[in-house]
């Protein structure tokens, strides 16, 4: 029987001076490979990559749907490896502005994923299996039109990510 679980993810915040806060966070991470949106040699333009969270596949197609139509996007490609997780991808060229619109403009997106877009310039298409889930299986596409798949190398990225997304936190000092 157990009495306490350690949590996977634990944020410190502590309040020092009433000015200043010192924050760090204890985490279980696993790494892991993606590819970028960003298209080398491409005058800075990027092909569109989602992540959604939290939502039915039906929900997923419905605010896919809303976005292609929006935009005039060809076919977008969705994939999953767990329940009401979901990636999905198109091959049009947009820049990184229009990017940014289209995924404000998406509903269930995850908020990690589009922050991490916003901080380095380029969204990320996770490419290899997390800890305790299985290979990523198509399971729609949202036939619109077709587009040549850009040529050339695309950029790898490798990244950690907390096993977990939410977690203990510990606030010391302060409101």
């Amino acid at each position: 029987m157990t009495i306490f679980a350690i949590p996977s993810r634990v944020y410190f915040r502590v309040k020092i001076l009433e000015r200043f806060n010192f924050t760090f966070n204890f985490a279980y991470i696993q790494t892991l490979e993606g590819i970028s949106s960003l298209i080398p040699d491409s005058n800075g333009k990027h092909i569109i990559f989602w992540d959604i969270e939290g939502c039915s596949l039906e929900e997923c197609i419905k605010a896919l749907r809303k976005v292609q139509k929006k935009y005039d996007l060809s076919d977008i490609f969705i994939v999953s490896d767990a329940e009401r997780s979901f990636r999905a991808y198109c091959y049009n060229k947009v820049d990184f502005k229009q990017l940014l619109h289209i995924l404000l403009d998406t509903e269930h997106l995850d908020e990690i994923f589009f922050y991490y877009t916003v901080k380095r310039g380029y969204a990320t298409l996770r490419t290899t299996n997390k800890i305790d889930r299985g290979k990523q299986k198509l399971v729609a596409v949202l036939s619109s039109y077709p587009v040549v798949i850009p040529e050339g190398k695309v950029t790898q990225i490798v990244y950690d990510t907390g096993v977990e997304k939410e977690g203990l936190s510990i606030i010391l000092g302060g409101k």
